[in-house]
């Protein structure tokens, strides 16, 4: 979402002398990358692949046509998020986004008479997906519902999802007058992507606050980042005591002035390597890539080896050699 127009938005064991076998790799080792994303062009679902040699270097897949498209709603999907399953749900996968079009409307009017609910597709496999459905999460009190995501909560064993939304007064039905609220972080739980709890809010700042990413870096650890239009950046945040625990500002990321729609992942390959993307915001949009040796140090670089903007706020899930395979077949 555009907030500069929102304002009318191991140790190593080494035991002896003698070379260790070489583990075999297992049937759910991870080997690459999905990246799920949206393009300026056409707002439908595109996905694009990497490897673990270079986990940034994205390419477009099924040969750079829409994988799944909108049919409910505006019929235009962005800020496109995949979401594993856990628990009783592993081996499906959603894929959620913001129903707009912003083509047909504009930014004031999509703040304030915007979609109030969610794109959702289902799969087991990456590949078939579900028709789409629309599935509303706030009130008619909020003006729209932008960059749904979710995350695991093992402590509730539910996704929690969460989004941004404004708000106008109860007997304001038509959202005509001044907003209540400016635009704020909300959140709400489920297990289908079917039926929400009640929405609450999760960051309410002094300014606008839109586009949250979380990524639990341990049984302990939380990051989160998210664009706060008073800020020259994306901050990066920790929590040690859960999503609705005690958050420290780590600093911001580096080089990220103009950008929205941050996203981290974590490297296939263990320890504390990971990185980030993130959707540049003005005349020349598209998705950069950022690199961390230590995702907890909020501590990420720049790169400046690959050209991603061909994708618009994307979202990234680790993929087996089989669904690696499979998602390379398209």
């Amino acid at each position: 979402m555009h907030l500069n127009q929102l304002v009318l938005a191991g140790l190593a064991l080494c035991g002896s002398t003698l070379a260790s076998p070489t583990p075999a790799k297992r049937a759910d080792d991870k080997v690459g990358y999905l990246s799920v994303y949206w393009t300026t062009d056409d707002e439908s679902v595109y996905f694009a692949l990497s490897d673990n040699d270079d986990p940034l270097g994205f390419a477009a897949i099924n040969s750079g046509n829409a994988v799944v498209s909108p049919t409910l709603g505006t019929k235009a999907v962005r800020d496109t998020s995949i979401i594993a399953g856990q628990g009783d749900d592993a081996g499906k996968y959603w894929i959620i986004g913001t129903d707009l079009n912003i083509g047909e409307t504009t930014w004031d009017a999509a703040v304030r008479t915007g979609s109030r609910a969610i794109y959702v597709w289902e799969s087991t496999d990456l590949i078939n997906w579900s028709e789409n459905t629309l599935v509303t999460v706030e009130d008619s009190t909020a003006g729209m519902v932008w960059a749904p995501d979710a995350i695991w909560d093992p402590e509730q064993g539910q996704y929690f999802v969460h989004w941004a939304s404004r708000f106008y007064a109860a007997d304001d039905t038509e959202h005509t007058g001044d907003a209540t609220t400016g635009n704020v972080l909300r959140y709400a739980y489920t297990s289908d992507f079917k039926t929400f709890s009640e929405p609450k809010d999760y960051i309410v700042g002094t300014t606008d606050v839109i586009d949250l990413c979380l990524i639990q870096l341990d049984s302990n650890t939380l990051l989160r980042s998210y664009v706060n239009s008073s800020a020259d950046g994306l901050p990066v945040e920790i929590s040690t005591n859960g999503l609705l625990g005690d958050w420290s500002l780590l600093g911001s990321i580096a080089d990220s002035a103009s950008y929205e729609a941050p996203y981290f992942f974590a490297d296939n390959t263990g320890g504390s390597k990971g990185y980030l993307t993130a959707d540049l915001v003005g005349s020349s949009p598209g998705i950069s890539g950022w690199a961390s040796d230590d995702l907890s140090s909020g501590v990420l670089t720049k790169d400046t080896s690959h050209d991603l903007t061909f994708m618009r706020h994307d979202s990234v899930l680790a993929v087996t050699q089989s669904q690696y395979d499979a998602l390379k077949a398209l």
